[in-house]
């Protein structure tokens, strides 16, 4: 069976949640998949939040980060949501895998200490990895950082066929500081297209005390997906089949997996 989460958006951006399934055409390979179950109430998710404890956040946008992140996982998540804390710096560190344990994940977040330089790529590309190993269908990373890669192994060419047919959705909130060094500001073109990729969006924002409003906006989105599921009509084969999910004669934007791997 294949799943995947549906996000529907008129074009003026505004959320459409009040569909039905027979609103709605799936796609595989360009043929019309029969749905064997549909949702459009909220469902478990979930929720790898990938945080930059680079040195340039040391100070008040790590207590700000810290407190958005805490607020983000309070009120837009709920108790039987599961929760995996990404930190990085030019190192990657799982704080916390998979849990719904929120003390576990406070003494997480309070740990944190910038320092280092940015392996941001190297963060995305581990954070994927763990969604192997989680226990709830829909899924989610939001990443949060402050400025350009300067440490990873991983490329943006290998990330974005990392997510290749991947169902997490990806949501890239990026805080660019208008005195930053050039060398060292986020390169918004490419984050937009890994987002794009894994699904979800980027979003550039000015500085950290806009964090709240933009991971207010992410809740938002993951509160009001549908899900979908499809039996295959032909065998697996062990390659990357295209997905495809729209709304018929209607001007939507419509985001969900794009591919599936079986």
């Amino acid at each position: 069976m294949v799943t995947t989460a549906v996000t529907v958006r008129e074009r003026n951006g505004r959320l459409v949640s009040n569909l039905t399934e027979r609103d709605f055409v799936v796609e595989e390979d360009g043929h019309q998949q029969a749905l064997v179950r549909f949702t459009s109430e909220r469902t478990p998710l979930s929720v790898a939040m990938v945080i930059d404890t680079s040195q340039s956040l040391r100070g008040e946008p790590m207590e700000v980060t810290r407190g958005a992140a805490r607020r983000f996982i309070e009120t837009a998540l709920r108790p039987d949501d599961e929760v995996a804390l990404v930190s990085f710096n030019h190192v990657v560190n799982v704080v916390a895998n998979w849990t719904t344990d929120r003390t576990r994940l406070w003494a997480g977040l309070d740990a944190l200490a910038p320092t280092g330089s940015t392996a941001l790529y190297d963060a995305v590309f581990k954070t994927v990895s763990l969604f192997s190993a989680r226990s709830l269908q829909r899924a989610a990373i939001i990443v949060i950082s402050d400025g350009a890669d300067s440490a990873s192994n991983r490329t943006p060419t290998q990330l974005k066929q990392q997510l290749a047919g991947t169902d997490v959705f990806l949501y890239w909130i990026a805080v660019d500081s208008a005195d930053a060094r050039p060398a060292t500001r986020i390169n918004p073109y490419t984050i937009a297209e890994i987002a794009a990729q894994g699904n979800g969006y980027s979003e550039v924002i000015h500085g950290t005390g806009e964090l709240d409003a933009a991971l207010t906006r992410v809740s938002d989105e993951l509160n009001h997906q549908y899900m979908m599921s499809y039996e295959a009509a032909t065998p697996a084969n062990g390659r990357v089949h295209l997905v495809r999910v729209r709304v018929p004669d209607r001007n939507y934007v419509v985001r969900a997996r794009r591919g599936v791997l079986r």
